[in-house]
């Protein structure tokens, strides 16, 4: 089992004494966390990515049970290992999650501690590779996406259950998550997937353009149309019509878009009778669909016949498990389509990509893999090269967000606070340069916005502070 980049927050009172157990763990690849409170480990866990917690039940008993009543709601799926001399307290906790903590009872050795946490992994990985050996034989019907993501393959199971209706979809997500890719998965897995996939743009045409595209239109029906012009809906008969970024569609194409759903037909431009389509329509947009709503500028009555269906595909920061699958799909691709045999990357460079929040999502990483590959000069890459926007992203001197080293405190709480220095001086940076604009500085750095919201609290960072003065 490897160790490299599994990530254990421990939540422990007094960490000067078990402090030898934990070094173990870190010695053999564990990252550990340690804080010395529910509260800080309920943060933790709403702000970073786990794959274990290690609760010491010892001292506050009430406090840490408590603890693991919420951390289960946060999540729900992550592995937890109690440990306790006091057997009484084992045995409530025993009562609240009944079979899914694994318990260490008595005085803490560090081999035991260890044996424990690599056993619990050895079973999870067991459970997840069966699971996605299964995932992985319907892969050609998926259009290739790769997941191990409980977000993501609850998508999956979704899509299956599509497969026999015509409802309209509505797909949200950011840039380069995959939205066409789960478009073209609902297509190919249902009754439809023999007849045509039809794929526009709608963010990417002049509402003229856009409507002769969707429509067609008839010869001489405007100045250049030298010849009739069959539109995507025609092409599409019997198939599906996806229409990419939807949010970006101008209110007098909203209306004919909310026409032809509704009757079924379309009319040329310049033409003088309608055309019968049979279409199944999937739409997807990267925009706060609901915010446009509000402000007049996307049609209520079209938004409900086209978001029948919702799907959100999460963004990859918030999946951060799918990296390693991602990355190997993308070696595996290259290698096959220019005949070389890059075996995979460096625990140094997996741990580069997991470390980063990913903006661009999956295409960003794609690009970022094929990249390293082209330039790679051995079997295994190392290293890899993430271009930072210097002109858009907070730039800040590393130095200034970092404190004197003091090795007289234990390393795992020297680290947090450098990290906490560091934290609140980027953001301080990245707030300056959007002038206080909450949401635009989550946008150009990665953070979730509603972590960013909580950092501004923890940090007492006032964003009015930053927007410009009359």
């Amino acid at each position: 089992m490897n160790q490299i980049g599994k990530r254990i927050l421990v939540v422990d009172d007094d960490i000067s004494i078990y402090r030898h157990v934990w070094t173990r763990l870190e010695k053999v690849g564990y990252e550990m966390t340690i804080v010395s409170g529910a509260g800080d480990a309920l943060k933790a866990l709403e702000s970073q990515h786990f794959d274990m917690v290690l609760i010491n039940i010892e001292g506050s008993v009430m406090e840490k049970l408590e603890l693991l009543r919420v951390a289960e709601q946060i999540k729900s799926d992550i592995p937890m290992i109690v440990t306790s001399a006091d057997s009484t307290a084992t045995s409530i906790a025993k009562a609240i999650r009944d079979g899914t903590v694994d318990f260490l009872q008595g005085p803490m050795e560090a081999e035991s501690v260890l044996r424990a946490v690599n056993h619990v992994f050895d079973e999870r990985q067991v459970v997840q590779e069966s699971s996605l050996l299964s995932h992985l034989a319907r892969k050609s019907s998926f259009s290739e996406i790769i997941t191990k993501s409980p977000k993501m393959l609850r998508i999956l199971e979704l899509i299956e259950r599509l497969s026999d209706v015509d409802s309209t979809v509505l797909i949200t997500g950011e840039t380069g998550v995959g939205k066409e890719l789960v478009a073209r998965a609902i297509h190919f897995t249902g009754s439809r997937k023999k007849m045509p996939f039809v794929a526009i743009n709608c963010g990417a045409l002049t509402e003229t353009l856009l409507e002769s595209e969707l429509f067609g239109h008839e010869k001489g029906a405007f100045t250049g149309a030298f010849r009739s012009k069959t539109g995507k809906f025609e092409y599409a008969h019997k198939g599906t019509l996806f229409l990419d970024e939807i949010g970006d569609v101008s209110p007098a194409m909203q209306v004919k878009l909310l026409r032809a759903l509704q009757e079924r037909k379309v009319e040329r431009v310049g033409g003088t009778h309608p055309i019968d389509v049979d279409v199944r329509v999937i739409s997807a947009t990267n925009q706060k669909i609901k915010s446009k709503i509000n402000n007049h500028e996307f049609r209520i009555d079209l938004f409900y016949r086209l978001n029948v269906i919702p799907i959100h595909v999460p963004p990859l920061r918030e999946r951060p498990e799918d990296i390693p699958l991602l990355v190997e799909h993308f070696i595996n691709r290259h290698n096959e389509s220019l005949n070389r045999r890059i075996e995979g990357v460096t625990p140094r460079a997996l741990k580069q990509l997991m470390d980063f929040a990913w903006p661009g999502n999956v295409r960003e990483l794609e690009n970022v893999v094929e990249r390293a590959y082209i330039t790679c000069n051995s079997h295994v890459i190392d290293q890899f090269t993430i271009p930072v926007d210097t002109e858009n992203l907070p730039s800040f001197h590393t130095a200034a967000a970092l404190e004197v080293v003091n090795t007289d405190v234990p390393f795992s709480v020297a680290r947090s606070r450098i990290l906490k220095n560091f934290e609140r001086t980027y953001l301080t940076e990245a707030l300056k340069r959007c002038e206080g604009n909450v949401s635009q500085t989550a946008q150009k750095t990665g953070i979730n916005q509603r972590t960013l919201w909580r950092k501004l609290k923890e940090y007492r960072l006032d964003r009015m502070s930053f927007t410009e003065k009359d």
